[in-house]
């Protein structure tokens, strides 16, 4: 793996993997839909960003033909699960389309370019009966439009893999978590509560959803680790969940954030935040991936929502540092 190319990189988790596959002395290309004008800096790993919505084959063979990629890492997707009940055929189009043809444009141009493909633990839904840990070929039950959009690009990978032999490792992250997260996820939107609280922008009380509900979350920067060895350790065809193994309630996460603040915070729930389908209980196997690469999680929870806060902290109110 000497040159990569990122769809999507300047999206929370693109920065983070860049700079990891930099550090490795690989060449990394990217594709954003715009170029974010403070992005220069966490950018900084890129060797080139192209401009590019991915929605037209042409297009991305134009892309894949300039870069010449070893390895296509396909990040760029409508990833807000709450978002897709709002705009249901957006997700698919984002999430679903856009992926099969960057899977058409590879299969004309090189089979031999890997293509790593990101999945959701949504994939698996929720039944009566559902067995935990869940594991990699356990039934797929998607319980909102992400979820069925990102079912969807699993399909496509077995079958243009197998049918084809296309060079694709399809990977299924569970929540992850980490500094830089945008709003409208649950760790960053507790921890921007708190932050304004601190800054006395708003009474001392957070307004919060289902509590009752647990799950499993990883730090993005041991995520972009797994999806690393991923690209290098796969085997073609396969499905890897990424994930810490084990479950933790909302409720701990929200106290535990609390608990690194000084200030006295009263929390209010309001139902209009709860999830259509809401899941109570989810956590995965990473038995597989494990015992393909020895990949383990290296940050405690502790650590990432300190990070988290910090980093938030650390910014002024305007967003900017």
């Amino acid at each position: 793996m000497k040159k990569v190319l990122i769809t999507g990189v300047n999206g929370f988790v693109g920065g983070y993997l860049g700079s990891a596959l930099k550090k490795r002395g690989i060449k990394v290309y990217g594709t954003s839909r715009f170029m974010r004008l403070d992005a220069t800096e966490q950018l900084s790993f890129v060797d080139e960003i192209i401009v590019s919505s991915l929605s037209d084959k042409e297009e991305i063979k134009r892309v894949i033909d300039r870069v010449q990629p070893d390895v296509i890492f396909h990040l760029a997707a409508q990833s807000n699960v709450r978002q897709s009940w709002n705009s249901p055929s957006e997700t698919m189009w984002s999430n679903s389309f856009k992926t099969l043809l960057l899977f058409e444009s590879v299969k004309e141009i090189s089979k031999s370019i890997r293509i790593v493909t990101i999945g959701s633990s949504e994939e698996y839904g929720h039944w009566d009966g559902i067995k935990f840990p869940i594991v990699e070929d356990e039934h797929l039950n998607p319980k909102n439009p992400y979820a069925i959009s990102k079912m969807n690009v699993s399909l496509f990978a077995k079958e243009f893999s197998s049918v084809f032999g296309l060079d694709i490792v399809h990977l299924r992250p569970f929540n992850h978590i980490g500094p830089g997260q945008g709003a409208g996820f649950v760790v960053p939107d507790f921890a921007q509560q708190i932050v304004e609280i601190e800054r006395k922008n708003k009474k001392p009380e957070i307004t919060v959803g289902n509590l009752n509900a647990k799950r499993d979350f990883t730090d993005v920067r041991d995520i972009v680790e797994a999806y690393v060895l991923a690209a290098e350790q796969g085997i073609r065809g396969q499905i890897y969940n990424i994930c810490s193994g084990e479950s933790v309630e909302i409720s701990y996460v929200l106290k535990s954030l609390i608990s690194m603040s000084s200030e006295n915070i009263v929390v209010k729930i309001d139902e209009s935040k709860f999830r259509p389908n809401d899941i109570p209980d989810y956590y995965g196997s990473n038995t597989k991936f494990k015992a393909l690469t020895f990949w383990k999680p290296r940050f405690t929870l502790q650590k990432t929502l300190n990070d988290v806060l910090n980093d938030i902290r650390s910014k002024r109110t305007d967003g900017n540092e």
